[in-house]
């Protein structure tokens, strides 16, 4: 969230009046306005056509987003390509990162795009990495704004140009999915994602504070009653530690029979202008340590979220020399996580957090690090071609599986069809994905909050879904939402199994409910929705999924059960019926053929 929104921040730099044939001259000059004299600077040195980003700019992508006109986009994107350029040629001349950085401070401030404390450590938090690519790498605003804005904005077809070889072995006759036996035995998987701990959330703070985040013990004390922040939580802020300790001990009491746990990432809370590397350890040590608190014994297996990092967004590759090396993560985590993985595992996970590991000779799970396609991790500028070479480790290890006859479950963080992936990371990772729908059984992902899924289709012939993966709701409360954890039904735990997903449960309990009740009662959970029975579906395999799409466009009714379970029983102001449909179709943001297939041209 924060990079793009310091892309707009740096990109405000180069607003000028895109009309005008002295756009270059005018963005010098408005720059070294700042540089030379910044304590004169005031809003008239910018052109006035900036006036058309003030509305967007505060809470950008964060609280309050809003829908952002296709001319603002062009302002923003044409006010990035030039700014990226300015901040190169300062770099270039001469000037040091923190004079960059006092730059950007004053911009941020003049434009009111966020509180200065929360401008201030962001863009200090940022600055040294800057530093680094500057220094490695002739950065092009072209480049950089194709990769953070996407959307068609600067050399799109450069950054997304690049493929995965997929193997020259044949690829396995289609073997359609069939339903077990109602006898055959089954498992049962615990998904938890986005917990977003707040280890400083304090009871009675302000939870109405307009900051990033509240409830904090830097948000004061509130104005009114009913902005102060309660015990179990606020639907405006992350989660306290107690809350989750909690969840874990009901799901524990309420679900015996879990055979193992899937981790899907976020851990620390959404503050990220006081963040540390320690801070961000801190929050993901006492996640790790609360489940094993409740489920030692049982089976973990984790992946990594756009959070976990310092700052936010931050997944260097080990090519990555100096200080911005990502030993520091991956060893420690390595290390919280050496109850969950086996020794070989952690020693492969050390190297670019990807993993593999057999659950059982006839079941291998992949822990796909997705942060590699993170459009807002700042080292794509560096190398945005297959980083880590992640995809092209990942097609060894499933076509490793496919010989052997071995199914595959997936699990990440960011949907590869999610507008904060990487178009082609996501186009490719599909080919993968319809390559080998013979052995990937199942997909789990996290990182929207919402409760959603997302259909994958042949790449061959894309009338046939192929494959689907889930996209778990949230734990934490922000932003309006009820805590929530999934639980599946799997066919396995014997010679044949399909291990394909046979049911979805969601339990979620209602924040406001749980803090009315007060401290002394715990939080009651509810199941939301079983898929089969709630969404009327024959079963879970992929045709079903796109069958469920297509039904929801022409379905108000099912469309809007399905959105009660999309906010996890809660009322919001979500995006067009057009937008959400077109999500759950869309595994590259390249493509939205699908969207306009099944839900006609977009609005």
């Amino acid at each position: 969230m924060w990079g793009g929104r310091l892309l707009v921040l740096f990109s405000c730099l180069a607003a000028g009046a895109l009309a005008s044939n002295s756009f270059d001259d005018r963005l010098r000059d408005a720059i070294w306005s700042i540089v030379q004299n910044p304590k004169s600077v005031n809003l008239t040195t910018f052109p006035e056509e900036l006036n058309a980003l003030k509305p967007f700019a505060r809470h950008l992508n964060m609280k309050e987003p809003k829908e952002v006109p296709r001319e603002v986009k062009d302002l923003i994107c044409s006010a990035c390509i030039v700014g990226v350029e300015a901040i190169v040629d300062l770099f270039l001349l001469g000037y040091d990162i923190v004079s960059i950085e006092e730059v950007a401070l004053i911009v941020c401030d003049l434009f009111n795009i966020e509180d200065h404390d929360v401008c201030d450590g962001a863009i200090h938090n940022y600055g040294p990495q800057l530093e680094y690519i500057l220094e490695n790498r002739r950065l092009t605003g072209q480049h950089a704004c194709a990769i953070v804005l996407g959307d068609g904005c600067g050399d799109t077809e450069g950054v997304n140009s690049w493929t995965v070889d997929l193997p020259s072995d044949p690829k396995p006759d289609v073997q359609p999915p069939m339903p077990p036996s109602l006898d055959s035995p089954t498992m049962k998987i615990l998904q938890i994602s986005d917990v977003h701990l707040d280890l400083s959330y304090t009871i009675g703070s302000n939870a109405g504070c307009d900051l990033p985040n509240c409830c904090m013990n830097v948000t004061g004390l509130p104005d009114v009653p009913e902005d102060a922040a309660q015990y179990w939580g606020d639907y405006r802020c992350d989660l306290p530690a107690w809350t989750f300790k909690k969840i874990a001990a009901q799901i524990k009491e309420r679900h015996p029979d879990i055979d193992y746990i899937i981790m899907t990432g976020d851990y620390p809370a959404h503050d990220v202008w006081i963040q540390s590397r320690q801070n961000n350890l801190a929050h993901t040590k006492t996640v790790v340590d609360t489940v094993n608190e409740f489920f030692s014994g049982t089976p973990i297996y984790p992946s990594m979220g756009n959070h976990e990092s310092f700052p936010c967004n931050s997944y260097p590759t080990s090519n990555v020399n100096g200080p911005d090396n990502p030993e520091w993560l991956y060893n420690t985590l390595a290390e919280y996580f050496s109850d969950w993985l086996p020794q070989e595992q952690l020693d492969q996970f050390r190297i670019d957090g990807f993993y593999s590991i057999e659950v059982s000779p006839e079941l291998k799970l992949i822990g796909v690090n997705s942060n590699m396609c993170l459009t807002y991790n700042f080292f794509l500028f560096l190398e945005w071609q297959d980083p880590g070479a992640e995809l092209a480790w990942l097609v060894q290890e499933l076509l490793a599986s496919e010989q052997k006859g071995q199914k595959v479950h997936l699990l990440s963080h960011v949907p590869p069809g999610n507008d904060d992936c990487l178009g082609s990371w996501g186009r490719e990772f599909s080919k993968i994905i319809s390559r080998f729908e013979g052995t990937v059984m199942a997909q789990f992902y996290g990182h929207t909050h919402n409760d959603e899924f997302m259909v994958f289709y042949d790449t061959e012939d894309p009338s046939r879904a192929v494959n689907f993966g889930f996209i778990a709701p949230s734990v934490t409360t922000y932003t309006n939402l009820n805590p929530a954890y999934r639980v599946y039904t799997i066919d396995g735990g014997y010679e044949g199994a399909s291990y394909r997903v046979l049911e979805s449960e969601t339990y979620v309990f209602n924040m406001a409910a749980a803090n009315m009740a007060g401290e002394d009662s715990d939080p009651e959970w509810y199941k939301l929705y079983t898929a089969t029975q709630d969404l009327g579906m024959e079963n879970l395999f992929p045709q079903s999924w796109d069958k469920l799409v297509r039904d929801m466009a022409m379905d108000d009714e099912l469309y809007a059960r399905f959105l009660r379970f999309y906010v996890q029983d809660m009322k919001q102001k979500l995006r067009s019926k057009y937008d959400i449909l077109c999500s759950l179709v869309t595994t590259s943001n390249l493509d939205k053929s699908k969207c306009e297939e099944i839900l006609g041209p977009a609005p």
